[in-house]
């Protein structure tokens, strides 16, 4: 087994460097962040993952996981050295690299022949050349570097990682590519072998295409609502088309999260920096964004006229399963409605906290039933499992208003219809009540009908068909 170090505890480092040690691997983490490094020694991760937690309880009690913040200590005696620290976005929409140089340039001094370096962090295209160069210049030209890119999900992302769909590995070298695979030997996935540009262009193409899919879906919605077409039944027919498939072809508020915002950005402006158009690319943003104003309208003519209009908001991280606000489209729409003068009242079951800092003029309520409280209408923008089987009998009776505007095409529309509620969605066509009453025009999501619980129930049945298949990376 080989000798590891992972540079940066962020969401990528430490499920890495988790990864690794379970399956054997010797692992050391930098990180320069003291009181993060602090947290991580006491056991108390900074991210919420399903399943990371007790990973890397088990690997610090094997004794192949451990945390630092000394180079001089803990890089020489490594065989391989990956990078994964964030690239966030500047404000052109390219990728900030100076964190991965900076890392760079904190290892040249202790980097030794035959070292592997490997970016795990998603960075534009040729960014491998300059860090190979930075090592050449300083002496050391049998440094090599490989890019193996991430294809994390936040929220299943152990289970990615242990059962990739692929492994990537991206250098100029055959004998370099052999080493950085063998980390991965027994693990059922192909591996590609491919130039080190290829596989740094690889990432952002692989989430330019997803992101693509949601805004297509998103865009199809708004013509199913334009001629009377139900877009969960167009989806579903789309999607059995063998050549297209059925994932990431749910309507709704659109993407967010930490990659699919920035990758896109970034490969906007990769192409930019090389003359080259993406109207593509621009198309895919501007559905998405379009997605957040269409719900904020729904939600400002809910609250017209009302005394101290109150929006009550369930979810604000990006999707379930994890405390991640980055990309959310639950804050994007949070800002709006804020800055029209409607008060909101919030509920996450992992997200408060942080959401507290970025927009603490929120009312931050300590169940979904308090958040409801009094509200003139009410958004579904994560579909929490604890969310689809709320009692909306006690919800109609705590809401001041009848709204519901179901964000994710997650709740049963026929039983919250019949409760009373003014449902509205994304894409779904008008239909009727039991009593015959007719239910007004939808605004977006794929959770297939056929797929629907019956009214005396809260859409379980339809909510396991949501969470399987949800769009946002």
């Amino acid at each position: 087994m080989s000798r590891i170090t992972v540079v940066g505890a962020g969401y990528v480092g430490l499920v890495t460097a988790a990864g690794f040690a379970h399956i054997g691997h010797s692992v050391a983490v930098l990180e320069t962040d003291p009181h993060r490094l602090g947290r991580l020694r006491q056991g108390r991760l900074p991210i919420h993952e399903p399943g990371l937690a007790e990973m890397v309880a088990d690997a610090v009690a094997a004794g192949r996981l451990e945390f630092g913040d000394n180079y001089a200590e803990i890089v020489p005696s490594s065989e391989f050295v990956v990078l994964a620290v964030n690239t966030p976005p500047l404000p052109d929409g390219s990728a900030d690299t100076s964190f991965v140089f900076a890392a760079v340039e904190m290892l040249l001094p202790y980097a030794e022949p035959g070292l592997v370096v490997v970016t795990k962090s998603t960075v534009p295209v040729g960014t491998g050349d300059d860090i190979e160069r930075l090592f050449f210049e300083g002496g050391i030209g049998d440094v090599h570097v490989a890019s193996n890119p991430e294809f994390l999900r936040e929220g299943s992302a152990v289970d990615d990682f242990m059962r990739p769909d692929r492994i990537v590995v991206g250098t100029e070298s055959h004998v370099v590519a052999r080493r950085v695979a063998e980390l991965y030997a027994g693990m059922d996935a192909p591996v590609l072998f491919t130039s080190r540009r290829s596989a740094e262009l690889a990432k952002y193409a692989a989430n330019a295409a997803l992101a693509t899919r949601i805004s297509f879906i998103n865009e199809i919605a708004a013509i199913s609502e334009a001629v009377g077409a139900d877009v969960d039944e167009v989806s579903r027919i789309v999607g059995l088309d063998s050549r297209i498939g059925p994932r990431f072809l749910q309507a709704g508020l659109g993407w967010g999260g930490s990659c699919f915002p920035k990758d896109l950005a970034a490969l906007a402006a990769t192409a930019r920096g090389h003359d080259r158009r993406t109207p593509i690319l621009s198309a895919v943003m501007d559905v998405n964004n379009q997605q957040r104003v269409r719900a904020v309208e729904h939600l400002l003519d809910a609250t017209r006229g009302a005394l101290e209009p109150t929006v009550a908001v369930l979810g604000l991280s990006f999707k379930p399963e994890t405390d991640d606000l980055r990309g959310s489209p639950a804050l994007a729409v949070i800002r709006q409605l804020v800055t029209a003068g409607v008060h909101i009242r919030a509920h996450d079951p992992r997200a408060m906290e942080h959401a507290r800092l970025l927009v603490p003029e929120v009312h931050y309520a300590q169940d979904p039933y308090n958040a409801a409280a009094g509200a003139d209408a009410l958004l579904l923008a994560t579909e929490w499992p604890e969310y689809l089987q709320l009692d909306w009998r006690r919800m109609r009776t705590t809401m001041r208003g009848s709204l519901v505007l179901d964000g994710r095409n997650a709740l049963h529309r026929g039983l919250l219809t019949s409760l009373g509620f003014d449902y509205r969605s994304f894409g779904r066509p008008a239909g009727r009540t039991s009593d015959g009453a007719r239910v007004r025009p939808a605004i977006g999501r794929a959770s297939p009908t056929a797929h629907e619980s019956p009214a005396t129930g809260n859409a379980s049945t339809a909510a396991a068909t949501t969470r399987t298949l949800n769009p946002v990376g």
